[in-house]
């Protein structure tokens, strides 16, 4: 039996909003500069090269459109992940920049 992907599966319940950790690594500074100003729009920076947001399913697809456009495929690299709402996920962090814990069961 195939699975068809379902984005609703990875959403949270409260106002259907995702949990997303996108983590890049990208070579040129300039390039770089342009992700950590597309990506401060969406979410929060909690490492040099990570940032978490709470997205919409609406936010979500315009996060991964502008991001993609940033990336120089042979030099660059560029991960997004969607926390399933199927297994238990807790957001924590220390730090000055860290969005509220979230907790998904």
């Amino acid at each position: 039996m195939e699975y068809e992907y379902d984005e609703t599966e990875y959403c949270a319940a409260d106002e259907r909003r995702c949990i997303v950790l996108v983590i890049y690594d990208i070579t040129d500074d300039k390039r770089r500069t342009k992700m950590v100003r597309c990506l401060e729009r969406y979410g929060v920076r909690v490492q040099k090269s990570a940032f978490e947001a709470f997205l919409t399913e609406r936010r979500y697809n315009e996060l991964i459109e502008r991001t993609t456009r940033l990336i120089d495929p042979h030099t660059d690299s560029l991960r997004v992940y969607l926390l399933a709402n199927h297994t238990s996920v807790r957001s924590w962090g220390v730090g000055d920049r860290h969005i509220e814990d979230i907790i998904i069961f």
